[in-house]
């Protein structure tokens, strides 16, 4: 009898990558898993999960925070929308347990399937929970968390620190080579940077003074790629410059230092494959919960944080020219989070099919009429 299995999330690349390695270890735990990705209406998940040959599902959804009362309304109309075919769509689908990873999209299939008895749970990456997370946290049987910072905010029984999940195919980088020019790789993460975008060209161009050829690659998110572009051939840098990478395991493999976006994910990912970073917190990140994510990214030894009102591009440039080449600690396998977030999941659906009777007898049965 197969597993079924959903997965929720969305909004950001970082909401959908932690549970692309989740179904990537589903898959190579049990190879007769059923997964279906939700991601909402409109919204990059689903081109993402379909590119790792996932079936996907896109729901009503819009952001509930930060968007004014009028935005709210609209929003919790499209919750709603979002809920009821949420409710359809796995019981359709027969499904027996759904992990959400946060933020406005999970929030509908989560709220759906707790209505239906289903098992949940969801993973929170960053060290400060996010607001969704707090909330839903309260109603999952199981919170998986990358860090026992974070447990504060989550009832203690139900918490289960695992790590982030990286993409399996992320691996440790190569030493640096001395043989080709510092290779830097700039990334705000899936939306962006505008302060990256905007103080990145003038930062390579100070490292370039300190150590001759410099070779760039950097995502710009959702900004103008072209005018960050235009910066870097005003300071005589050739770039490559793409609004998304989608070969990020070549990128990471390719440079010798990251100046990154303090995103969660990231922060992971930049600590699995061992590539020496400055992390800078978005100013813009919803309750400054970024500032947490770098300032652990610094402790464990992974390189350096600072804050965009702390820039200083001479200290910065100097601290990248002695960084690359460098080969910081790597953090905990990603892999290694994604199995244990498998077995407790299996071990979750075992507790409750010999506890009582699951709605997934009732949904065999829709299943196979």
């Amino acid at each position: 009898m197969s597993r079924r299995i959903a997965l929720a999330g969305g909004g950001t690349a970082g909401h959908v990558f932690p549970l692309l390695a989740v179904a990537a270890a589903y898959r190579a735990r049990r190879p007769d898993v059923e997964l279906l990705f939700i991601g909402a209406v409109g919204g990059d998940e689903c081109r993402l999960a379909e590119a790792a040959g996932l079936a996907c599902a896109a729901l009503p959804a819009a952001p509930l925070f930060g968007v004014g009362p009028l935005g709210q309304l609209r929003a919790a109309w499209r919750v709603l929308r979002g809920r009821r075919a949420a409710r359809a769509l796995l019981a359709a689908r027969g499904i027996e347990l759904i992990l959400g990873s946060g933020g406005y999209v999970s929030a509908a299939p989560l709220l759906a399937a707790r209505q239906l008895g289903l098992a949940t749970a969801i993973l929170e990456p960053n060290v400060a929970p996010g607001l969704t997370n707090r909330l839903l946290g309260r109603l999952v049987e199981r919170v998986y968390l990358c860090s026992a910072a974070a447990r504060a905010r989550f009832p203690a029984a139900r918490t289960l620190v695992t790590g982030v999940p990286v993409r399996p195919e992320l691996t440790a980088r190569a030493p640096a080579d001395p043989g080709h020019p510092p290779r830097v790789l700039i990334t705000g993460g899936s939306g962006g940077s505008a302060f990256l975008n905007r103080a990145a060209p003038p930062l390579l161009a100070a490292l370039r003074d300190r150590v001759g050829e410099v070779a760039v690659w950097h995502q710009s998110g959702g900004g103008d790629a072209a005018a960050v572009r235009a910066a870097y051939a005003a300071h005589g840098l050739p770039a490559r410059v793409e609004p998304f990478i989608d070969a990020m395991a070549a990128a990471y493999a390719w440079a010798d230092v990251g100046v990154a976006a303090a995103g969660a994910v990231t922060c992971a990912e930049l600590a699995a494959v061992g590539l020496p970073a400055l992390v800078v917190p978005l100013s813009t990140a919803s309750e400054d919960h970024q500032t947490a994510n770098a300032r652990a990214f610094a402790a464990a030894g992974h390189g350096r944080w600072v804050a965009e009102a702390d820039w200083e591009r001479a200290a910065l440039a100097d601290w990248l020219a002695s960084a690359t080449g460098a080969r910081p600690a790597r953090g905990a396998v990603g892999d290694d989070a994604a199995r244990a977030i498998v077995d407790d999941c299996e071990a979750l659906l075992a507790t409750r099919l010999i506890t009582t009777k699951t709605p997934r007898h009732q949904a065999d049965q829709d299943f196979r009429s």
